[in-house]
């Protein structure tokens, strides 16, 4: 990013915070109330670029969102404004860790905790979703853990798209972090806040993935889930408090109408749920905690949440490693040419992987699985290899996700497939013909295909229609 402006509007700039792929953060401190704030910046090439206007007018949406949405468990919104034509946004300073570099660390994170958290974190969406408000990026480093070690503050609401806005016009875009993105966003579909639903679970099984052994709480392996998109990448080898499987299933469910409707439901699905935790463990803190944050998520309810003490994590042993193994060139040029496989969700995708940790071989040759055939992934990393000069170990590359195995997916003639996307295409847009490839890899019947489709369209109406015709023909 350059040298570290000294002032930026009326806020002096003393470090930079972090950057990501759309803009930096910084900290700064405003002179006149004498007061430490956050202050995040545009890339500068994202406003001069062709498509300026659509993150300009994303990064105003963000202030306007983030603005509207007063709740102790969202970080707050001070100011918009403009610095010679550079955007800004200035935030309250959150003297914390994100959930992210806490993860990162591999230290045991308690039920109890774990339970605040997602209590904390659908409190926050509750009131944004009254607002007509969808946050479309919910993931770990999005959640803040403060320094008290119990509070939680969700950011970055910088793709969020106000209900009553008009569509932006970037064709194909889609935004969103692929791991914690709902099949509809992934696909391009219509999304609402059972999206923001869906990426909390994500963040959930994040959590329980820390939750330390214990021989009084029993745990289950989560069961595949039919057609969840192979960017999801969840880990079915790691148990999970029994009593919480059902409630994990509800909320990763694939379509949106048998997912949570509200955050008051998935609040309400934890607290069912609460006596069998209760039993299978020694204390009632944790029950007694969780009802507590349970009973507080009321229609229009503005109150803090008053949390019991639970077991602190300790902050100050987080050490994020910066080995920045793989140049900005390399990662421009894996970007680009997986742009000719995937599309435009390329550079999504990259934001999902630890690039600067990871060395090159390793990153291309996990980013080859983000890819749906198999022919394509061998394709992919020969093409890497003539580029960059370096030969990828081969043994390394396995199938993407629970995909089947290429043989099954020729079960559907090719022929069909494409006339099938050409005309789903008329339903769903550009992303219509990967569709269609993602859900013939895990349908075993031309039924079975045709009603997993349709199932995806947002017209009820045109749904029926796309069943009726390509069941009749």
């Amino acid at each position: 990013m350059g040298d570290l402006p000294e002032k930026i509007g009326k806020y002096q700039v003393r470090s930079m915070l972090g950057e990501g792929a759309m803009g930096v953060v910084y900290e700064g401190f405003d002179p006149d109330i004498e007061r430490q704030v956050a202050i995040k910046i545009l890339h500068p090439h994202l406003v001069t670029e062709k498509s300026g206007g659509e993150f300009l007018e994303r990064f105003k949406r963000e202030a306007k969102s983030a603005a509207r949405c007063i709740h102790p468990n969202i970080v707050m919104v001070l100011e918009y404004g403009q610095d010679q034509d550079m955007p800004y946004i200035v935030m309250e300073f959150v003297e914390g860790s994100s959930l992210q570099e806490i993860i990162k660390t591999g230290r045991g994170i308690v039920l109890q905790k774990s339970l605040s958290i997602i209590s904390q974190l659908l409190k926050a969406l509750h009131t944004a979703h009254q607002l007509g408000i969808v946050h479309r990026d919910i993931k770990s480093a999005n959640v803040m853990i403060l320094r008290d070690g119990g509070s939680v503050k969700l950011a970055d609401f910088g793709i969020a798209r106000v209900a009553e806005s008009p569509e932006l016009t970037m064709t194909g875009a889609i935004v969103g972090t692929p791991k914690y993105m709902a099949p509809e966003q992934m696909f391009g579909l219509k999304v609402d806040s059972r999206a923001d639903l869906f990426s909390v679970t994500m963040v959930f099984l994040d959590l329980l993935a820390l939750l330390p052994k214990s021989p009084s709480i029993p745990r289950s392996s989560l069961p595949e889930i039919a057609n969840l998109p192979p960017n999801n990448r969840i880990d079915n080898t790691i148990l999970y408090p029994t009593a919480l499987i059902p409630v994990l299933l509800k909320g990763l469910a694939v379509g949106q109408a048998d997912r949570y409707q509200n955050a008051r439901e998935f609040v309400q699905g934890i607290k069912d749920v609460l006596p069998k935790l209760k039993a299978a463990t020694a204390g009632a803190s944790t029950v007694d905690e969780a009802t507590a944050v349970a009973r507080k998520v009321d229609v229009g309810s503005q109150t803090p949440v008053s949390l019991a003490p639970v077991p602190a994590i300790d902050e100050s042993s987080i050490q994020v490693s910066r080995t920045a193994a793989t140049s900005p060139d390399e990662l421009d040029s894996m970007t680009n040419l997986l742009v000719d496989y995937v599309g435009p969700i390329a550079r999504n995708i990259m934001v999902a992987y630890d690039r600067e940790n990871t060395p090159a071989g390793e990153l291309v040759t996990a980013l080859s699985k983000e890819i749906p055939e198999a022919e394509e992934r061998e394709e992919f990393l020969k093409r890497w290899e003539t580029m960059s000069g370096t030969r990828i170990d081969a043994t390394r590359i396995g199938n993407s996700g629970t995909k089947v195995n290429a043989t099954e997916v020729r079960s559907f003639d090719d022929d069909m497939l494409r006339k099938m996307g050409e005309d789903y295409a008329g339903y769903i847009g550009p992303l219509a013909s990967r569709l269609v490839r993602h859900h013939a890899e895990s349908s075993s019947s031309l039924e079975q295909l045709v009603e997993s489709l349709a199932s995806e369209i947002p017209d009820t109406k045109d749904g029926e229609k796309f069943r009726n015709h390509w069941l009749r023909s």
